[in-house]
């Protein structure tokens, strides 16, 4: 069972899923081609933390960032426009990345980049993001508006890279540890508890 480890969460992809840590030290992944051919060479590019791609007829590429809010003073609902900008560029980014590995026949991207042109390819970009565990029950009237500004922020910013990906042929998910689904096909864990 493939698993990759970022920023400590753990991703625990099925049996036979390839999957490459996209944006790696190129000393301890298998990031060589982005840092090497591409980062080394190109201005203000980014790619996403990993990629992988589903065996079989699901026919599936996922491109996965991680964001973890939990122990951070930045707030993922202060950091929205960049959170959106960020996804943007990397999804995009990471797909013009893994066409030019396909054209160069890597052999360390191969796996994952060798289905970029079949037609029924469903291509998902995916922001998992885990922040601090919203109160339970607010009590005051300013906590009960900054939970439902929070949930807001996030709902519209799904939305709105939902609807600018769609655009490109592109799905997006926003997605947490505690917010994993069945259908997902691979899960997601925390390393360490948060203090």
């Amino acid at each position: 069972m493939p698993t990759v480890t970022e920023k400590d969460i753990c991703l625990d992809f099925p049996p036979g899923w390839a999957v490459v840590k996209y944006d790696g030290d190129t000393q301890t992944t298998n990031a060589s081609f982005y840092r090497q051919r591409i980062e080394s060479k190109v201005q203000n590019v980014r790619g996403v933390d990993v990629v992988s791609q589903a065996p079989g007829p699901n026919e599936r590429l996922l491109l996965i960032e991680i964001k973890d809010y939990r122990v951070s003073a930045d707030s993922a609902e202060h950091k929205v426009s960049e959170l959106r900008q960020t996804m943007l560029q990397k999804a995009l980014n990471t797909l013009s990345g893994l066409y030019a590995a396909a054209r160069t026949r890597d052999p360390e991207l191969h796996a994952v980049a060798a289905q970029l042109f079949r037609p029924r390819l469903r291509i998902e970009v995916i922001l998992l993001l885990e922040r601090p565990p919203l109160p339970v029950a607010p009590v005051t009237v300013a906590q009960k508006l900054r939970r439902q500004n929070s949930l807001s922020a996030l709902e519209n910013l799904a939305l709105d890279l939902t609807s600018t990906l769609a655009a490109l042929g592109l799905e997006f998910h926003l997605r947490s540890t505690a917010t994993m689904r069945p259908g997902d096909g691979w899960t997601s864990r925390r390393l360490l508890p948060v203090s």
